[in-house]
């Protein structure tokens, strides 16, 4: 087996991001796909392996190999795209979802009016729950259990497995990488092409490791034998994070503004994230986010979710759920939609330029772009480099559990601010 040319060579520059892609496409099912104890990654059979590359070819992170330009010039331009604020009227789904409700909500509109037969979707419910599964949802129940977001490792692409094997028309939710991931499998694999009709992508910030959410839990000292579901959002907007017992029982309760979205979202990220040019789901139909703005930190409480339109399917959608009522939206523009979350918009001077750079130098010996790692650090602008620092040199980056000595020394406060305003609209 040729390491050059299989995603061993991924993993061993520890960019993989945990998509699952590569693991559907081996033709000789070689590709074990592993939930480490901190980030999800693929194991290869080198005696199966035939070193045929195919999985290089649908990994999102296979352009990091090649080198990179740290300017990405074009990654500065924004698209102007057909975007909604909206949510679903049904207050059972729009409350314990992350935002308004509108994933959930879309789903079972097109698989009530038979324009799909289900979704790949991630619950995070079971005996190790912190183990977020990917899943063929094609049940109302099976898609309320799965609401919301996971800000833990996530490899939908796994479940598309189940799609190949069961003939139907489906949608797909993931982050971008795990759309991206799709689109490539479409490209060399028509049945996918043919069963996968939408793709629903998220904003991205980074995906958090499993050690952040142990880490949480740790430092309130939940018995992780009582743990039977994780809910990281939900319970009206903003939303707290909860945990359940098997008995449906409520045995952890914490705000998410204030608390879980310092300590688990932000703590500790795959070094992939810390290289990437696609927060925005660039290859997915739908892309949702949360609309991070003022009057709705003041004032809202059930949530809204926000979305801008990528393709004609999605549109048509879209327009179908709004037709039947099923979807309460307000037009709104595309600049609007960008800027609840402008701080992903990477920009000529964005610091992430520099963190490529140096992920090009420590791996790869390549020297372009220097000149940005020494203005991060003059400004002070030193975490990205220094997990990348961290990472290179780290022999058990993908099972590691020591970030969670430091996770649990996390301070909250980043977000107290908001958390502070929005409990007031609470108390209206």
């Amino acid at each position: 087996m040729s390491r050059a040319n299989s995603v061993v060579n991924i993993t061993e520059k520890k960019i993989c991001c945990g998509c699952g892609a590569c693991s559907v496409i081996c033709p000789v099912s070689c590709i074990d796909f592993t939930y480490g104890k901190r980030f999800n990654y693929p194991k290869v059979d080198s005696e199966k392996c035939i070193d045929c590359g195919k999985c290089l070819k649908v990994c999102p992170s296979e352009f990091l190999l090649h080198g990179t330009d740290p300017e990405f010039s074009k990654q500065t331009e924004i698209e102007d795209l057909k975007s909604y604020l909206l949510y679903s009227p049904d207050d059972d789904i729009r409350l314990d979802s992350s935002s308004g409700g509108f994933i959930t909500g879309l789903i079972l509109h097109l698989m009530e009016k038979g324009q799909i037969d289900g979704a790949i979707i991630a619950k995070s419910q079971g005996d190790t729950p912190w183990i977020a599964k990917s899943v063929l949802a094609t049940t109302r129940q099976e898609l309320l259990d799965s609401r919301a977001s996971k800000y833990a490792p996530v490899s939908n692409c796994t479940a598309l497995k189940d799609v190949l094997e069961k003939p139907g028309r489906y949608a797909f939710v993931g982050t971008p990488c795990m759309c991206e991931g799709l689109k490539k499998l479409q490209d060399v694999n028509p049945v996918l092409k043919e069963r996968v009709v939408l793709s629903v992508g998220f904003v991205c910030a980074g995906m958090a490791s499993r050690q952040s959410t142990l880490a949480f839990l740790e430092r309130y000292d939940v018995d992780l034998e009582e743990v039977y579901k994780i809910s990281y959002r939900g319970d009206g907007w903003p939303g707290n994070f909860r945990v359940f017992n098997k008995q449906g029982e409520v045995i952890l309760k914490k705000p998410l503004l204030g608390c879980s979205l310092d300590l688990v979202v932000p703590g500790d990220h795959y070094l992939r994230c810390n290289n990437c040019l696609d927060h925005w789901s660039n290859y997915a139909d739908i892309v949702v986010s949360d609309p991070w703005k003022d009057d709705m930190v003041d004032n809202e409480m059930k949530g809204w979710s926000g979305i801008m339109i990528r393709s004609q399917s999605g549109q048509e959608a879209v327009d179908s759920a709004i037709a039947s009522g099923d979807m309460i939206a307000n037009e709104v523009s595309s600049e609007e939609m960008y800027n609840y979350n402008k701080h992903l918009i990477i920009t000529a001077d964005h610091k992430r330029h520099s963190w490529m750079a140096l992920y090009q130098l420590l791996f790869f010996w390549r020297f372009k772009g220097m000149s940005a790692v020494f203005r991060s650090f003059l400004k002070w602008q030193g975490p990205g480099l220094l997990t990348t620092l961290r990472s290179r040199f780290d022999r058990n980056y993908y099972e590691n559990t020591d970030p969670r000595k430091k996770l649990l020394k996390a301070n909250t406060g980043a977000t107290e601010h908001l958390r502070l305003r929005s409990e007031a609209a609470h108390k209206k």
